[in-house]
């Protein structure tokens, strides 16, 4: 395996082109296990890059998936396995900074996540990247719904923590359009006024996104 082959592979599911990376790996089936020069499997690109086919792909060549690679999968066999043999993973953070419950929570897996709160997860535990991030805004960011929102929330998430640009959850679920979470974070106390680092409340970014009504709600709120 040369770090050609390896970011061709990588450049090949970034594609989501199922047949170069079939035949990457027919020429070199080390590559399955290989990793990007920032750390990431290629199981986990796949999962980022939405190649469900080459995610299934990898897995049918016998890559076995890590806390991670699982957590984002929603694999909660594999996970639960993972973290019996290993209990400290559960606060283990991935080559680019994500813990196993930011990764579920992201990709809306509500049975991973509700395993890893079971065995722990903290959920004030911040992202170790440029996003400084709670596994709440992971939620958001990724369009979780209210029940897996709702879930957090009662874990006991601080509802205004503050992620890298000064953005909290309710500038995520106002940015994006979830007037399902905004009323939920709302509910748990979330503040209406909060202001990025560049001034900007949630109601400015719903109105910047073309989400009057949410702009209109997030306005009622303000004292």
């Amino acid at each position: 395996m040369t770090l050609e082959t390896r970011d061709d592979l990588m450049a090949a599911i970034k594609r989501r082109d199922t047949g170069a990376v079939k035949v990457l790996l027919d020429r070199d089936p080390a590559l399955a296990t290989s990793r990007s020069s920032t750390g990431e499997t290629p199981a986990i690109v796949a999962i980022y890059w939405r190649a469900g086919e080459i995610l299934h792909l990898l897995r049918a060549r016998g890559v076995a998936l890590d806390v991670f690679d699982a957590s984002a999968a929603g694999d909660e066999r594999r996970v639960r396995e993972l973290l019996d043999a290993g209990p400290s993973l559960i606060r283990a953070h991935a080559s680019d900074g994500w813990t196993p419950l930011h990764l579920a929570a992201h990709f809306r897996h509500e049975r991973v996540v509700e395993l890893l709160l079971e065995r722990g997860a903290d959920v004030h535990l911040r992202s170790r990247n440029s996003h400084a991030n709670t596994p709440l805004h992971a939620a958001l960011a990724g369009g979780a719904g209210a029940p897996l929102v709702r879930r957090l929330i009662d874990a006991g998430v601080a509802v205004d923590a503050r992620q890298g640009g000064g953005y909290t959850g309710l500038h995520e679920a106002a940015g994006i359009g979830s007037e399902e979470n905004v009323r939920l974070l709302l509910e748990a106390g979330a503040d209406a006024e909060a202001q990025t680092d560049e001034g900007k409340t949630p109601a400015a970014l719903a109105t910047e996104n073309g989400h009057a009504a949410i702009a209109l709600l997030l306005a009622q709120r303000v004292r």
